[in-house]
């Protein structure tokens, strides 16, 4: 079963599966929206019977200078990053309890959930709480044999570039198209596709990892935070810098 906002992009997804053999059902389902989300658990009961692995990958980004943000910018991004993954294992992992037998719930954070990225304020927010949602969750689905794993990737090639929202309005700042093209050369560049993060979330669930970093930068972010703070800032200062001159 698949889900997505974009009710084209889930046709072109679901030939793709169809081509490798797989029965596929798709519904178009804005995260944001909990009657959505509760129709799609319903949709997947009805025509499969089960869920028995829930991946919640629903996600935005936002660069930007904390005073120059929104509070329609706050919501967008918690909306779909936070409140995405909240709504999902909402409605279906009382069912997934309920159906037996066990399972796995995926949710997909960000290098950016494990240490603070600057100019990231909301979208590091917002993967922090999927972390620390989901390290609870994971204790206690384990009561019901079902297990929880947060993903956390680092840069990845996805459309995602293609849609961030750009708040470093300075008088010298570029036009938010041209900081858009350059976000999608450096994830063209770094040529990290979605297929190696996806053979990282298969073995996860099949070893019940409970937080995977994914990617070099990912590792470097999470050793960096935990075991040494105050190089973690310095790190920041530096990162900060490197942003200023490049935008």
């Amino acid at each position: 079963m698949l889900a997505d906002i974009n009710e084209e992009a889930l046709g072109g997804f679901c030939d793709e599966f169809g081509a490798m053999g797989c029965a596929t059902l798709a519904r178009v389902a804005d995260v944001r929206n909990p009657d959505e989300v509760a129709s799609l658990c319903e949709s997947t009961y009805e025509e499969m019977g089960r869920c028995d692995v829930l991946v919640n990958n629903a996600g935005v980004a936002m660069f930007g200078y904390m005073e120059n943000t929104s509070l329609e910018d706050w919501h967008w991004v918690l909306d779909v990053n936070l409140w995405g993954v909240i709504h999902g294992c909402h409605f279906f992992y009382p069912r997934m309890i309920a159906q037996g037998g066990g399972g796995h719930i995926v949710n997909i954070s960000s290098a950016a959930g494990l240490g603070p990225i600057p100019t990231q304020t909301a979208y590091c927010a917002s993967k922090y709480g999927v972390l620390g949602f989901s390290e609870t969750l994971r204790g206690e689905a384990a009561l019901h044999g079902i297990g929880v794993t947060v993903i956390c990737p680092s840069l990845v090639t996805t459309n995602i570039a293609k849609s961030v929202r750009w708040r470093m309005e300075t008088a010298k700042s570029p036009t938010g198209e041209h900081l858009t093209a350059k976000s999608v050369r450096l994830s063209d560049r770094r040529n990290y596709s979605p297929d190696k993060v996806g053979e990282h979330v298969v073995r996860a669930v099949e070893k019940n990892k409970g937080i995977l970093p994914v990617g070099a930068e990912a590792y470097l972010m999470d050793y960096a935070h935990r075991l040494a703070p105050s190089l973690g800032r310095l790190w920041q200062m530096i990162m900060l810098r490197i942003i200023q001159r490049s935008v």
